[in-house]
Order: structure tokens, then sequence, then C-alpha cells
């Protein structure tokens, strides 16, 4: 452990620190899992004392939430570069869906955060990743809007909070403990069994089509 590490006192140097902190929590989490994934842990990682990491974060929660905001701000950025013009709303499914399998660690966050990642932390923290996370959906709204240019943003908005509520509760679903995971092996569970990736494919499709039904009625409707 670097018993020499030094409070950071400028700006810069802060958000250095900030920075290293969140990479340890990044290969502690890949490396140990979500419940393994402690201060104490992410201290030792990063090479400081536990007391250390709190002039930069206020919990394990914060660590983790900016984790979660930094991939979805990576998966936005993505699907906004892949989005150059009206698509087919199928498409427009396929693609949202595989944004979120190719973000494993997204989806995990998503699924934790209101049950764990939301306690623990102060009112003006949570405000400020809701800010944060909101800047996303209506980015990725205004995305949506473009790939179907009939849609109105509070269509896509919706679009955009259901494919949300879909994935937070879909992957530890089709992500069980090892003890769940092996009785649904077994031939009488078989059917209880979820895949994620099938799943989240299919749903997206289904849920961006109802949405597609209902702006067309209101196009015709005048």
């Amino acid at each position: 452990m670097n018993q020499s590490f030094q409070r950071a006192r400028s700006p810069e140097h802060k958000e250095v620190r900030r920075r290293m902190i969140l990479d340890a929590a990044e290969r502690v989490l890949e490396r140990d899992g979500f419940n393994d994934a402690s201060l104490n842990a992410i201290a030792q990682e990063a090479g400081v004392v536990k007391s250390g990491l709190y002039r930069y974060f206020e919990s394990r929660e914060e660590i983790l939430l900016e984790l979660l905001v930094a991939d979805l701000q990576a998966m936005v950025a993505e699907f906004a570069d892949d989005v150059t013009g009206p698509i087919e709303v199928a498409r427009l499914g396929e693609m949202m869906a595989e944004g979120f399998i190719s973000h494993p660690r997204l989806c995990l966050l998503v699924s934790r955060m209101a049950s764990v990642l939301e306690h623990n932390i102060t009112g003006d923290t949570i405000r400020a990743i809701k800010r944060r996370l909101n800047a996303c959906a209506e980015e990725t709204a205004q995305t949506m809007c473009r790939a179907v240019p009939h849609w109105q943003e509070e269509e896509a908005r919706r679009g955009v909070m259901m494919l949300y509520v879909l994935v937070s509760g879909l992957y530890p679903m089709a992500n069980p403990p090892a003890h769940v995971r092996d009785v649904l092996c077994e031939v009488e569970f078989r059917d209880s069994a979820m895949e994620f990736e099938p799943t989240v494919r299919f749903a997206a499709q289904a849920m961006l089509r109802g949405i597609d039904a209902m702006a067309r009625a209101r196009v015709e409707a005048g």
C-alpha cells in the first residue's frame, strides 16, 4: 500500500486521484464481482488507506455510480454515432439492445441502482448523478427521434425508460447466483431460465414497435 499518498490540492490533481480510484474500482469489480467490490478492496487495489478514499468519494456507492454514468455516457455516444439517419424501428430496437449487451458492467450496475447504489449516499450527490443520467436519457431520446422522425420526444423518452426498466429487472434474472443457476439447469425448471441476449433483443423490438404503433396512430389522427 502506498502510504505516501498525499491529498490533492488542485482541481487537476484531485481529478487524477479520482481517476486512479475509479480505475482501481473497475479492476476490483471485474475481478471480484459486485458483492465483493468493497471500499476496503478498492482502497487496497488503489494503494491507499481507506480513509484516503473519503477525500474524493463519500461512499462505495458513489464510486460505483460514477462507473455506471461513465459506461452509460459511452453507450449513448456510440448509439448517437451509429444513427446517421432514419432507420426501421426493428433495427432501432436491435441497436439499442446491442448497446446494453456490449456493456455488461453497465447492465450489472443498472440492476443494482435502486436497491443498493442509491443508498448510503447524500441527496446532493444523487441529485448530481441523476442530472447526468437525465442528460444521457435526453440525448438518447433525441437520437431515437432522428432515427424515427415521426416520433415525438416524449414517445422516445418513454422508450428509453422502458428499456432501462427492462434491463434492470432482466439482467439479474439472467445472471443468478451459482446455486440458483444449477437448479435452473434441472429439467423441471429449464423453462424458467432466462437468457439475457435473446430476451433483451426480443423485448426491445417489441416495446419500440408498440411505441411506433401509438405514434403512427397519433399521426393518422392528425
